[in-house]
């Protein structure tokens, strides 16, 4: 009899934690499912703060600043850096959150950084102060250089600031933390050809030049900087034949499309067509 009610005993204990088992999935599941219905929704603005411990990202958006719970499973994607983590998320980011909102409490499930860049000719580089002013559409604006800035050259190889001089045509990747803009990548992607101007067309803004063995054909571009004296405001007429003169180019379907001319002034600027990277 003793062994008979032990047995029932086990029995029901058996069946009581497999109920209190099958009640906790089924709950589990209903707020999971609960979850996956509520929509995601996406908001956009620039990183004011980053608590790495509590998980919390604020975000400034156009007229509103957000807070963000960082969700265990939320991914970063980065410039550069598509599989990130939160310590790669810095005030001044421009980034878009997707998140999910359950009673106010907004959950951010992924965050994609949204690159910021600005396209123009380099009026000025200060390596010191490490500042870089660039002119366009008759504006300028001035950039902060972050202490570890890429430099990005022709062929996806790595440069230095001293390879960015007066006139060259730039692409800056920038963020604004404490809402200056602050460069964090600089790519300056053009072909360079070295030579002796032989031919001068003001009608159809066209220039020939010889080296050694080659000779080109470039057509100005609109924004074309023409370095005269160490400024970009220099005239086609200012060019005269036999200058010695280093032309920054883009090929486009044979083309060769000028965006800086310079006198060839240092020494490894000689009459040579400039090697490929």
């Amino acid at each position: 009899m003793f062994i008979m009610k032990t047995n029932i005993l086990r029995t029901w204990t058996a069946v009581c934690v497999s109920a209190l088992t099958m009640t906790a999935a089924l709950k589990s599941s209903a707020d999971d499912t609960a979850m996956a219905g509520i929509p995601n929704k996406s908001y956009t603005g620039t990183v004011v703060s980053v608590d790495a411990k509590e998980r919390l990202l604020g975000l400034q958006g156009t007229f509103l600043t957000k807070k963000f719970n960082l969700g265990d499973n939320c991914t970063y994607a980065l410039v550069d850096k598509p599989a990130g983590a939160i310590s790669d998320l810095r005030p001044g980011q421009r980034v878009m959150v997707v998140y999910q909102e359950s009673h106010g409490v907004l959950v951010a499930n992924r965050v994609a950084q949204q690159p910021e860049s600005y396209e123009g000719t380099v009026k000025a580089c200060d390596p010191i102060q490490r500042t870089m002013t660039l002119h366009t559409r008759g504006m300028d604006r001035t950039f902060q250089i972050a202490g570890d800035c890429k430099v990005v050259l022709r062929g996806d190889q790595s440069g230095t600031l001293a390879d960015i001089q007066t006139g060259n045509y730039v692409t800056v990747t920038y963020e604004t933390p404490n809402d200056k803009p602050t460069a964090w990548k600089i790519a300056q992607t053009s072909e360079t050809f070295s030579g002796s101007l032989t031919a001068i067309d003001l009608d159809t803004k066209t220039v020939k030049a010889k080296a050694l063995f080659d000779t080109k054909k470039f057509t100005l571009g609109d924004n074309c900087a023409i370095v005269i004296n160490g400024k970009i405001n220099g005239q086609l007429a200012d060019l005269k034949p036999n200058d010695k003169l280093v032309f920054s180019y883009d090929e486009i379907n044979g083309v060769n499309v000028a965006n800086r001319i310079a006198p060839a002034g240092t020494a490894q600027q000689t009459e040579t067509t400039a090697a490929q990277p």
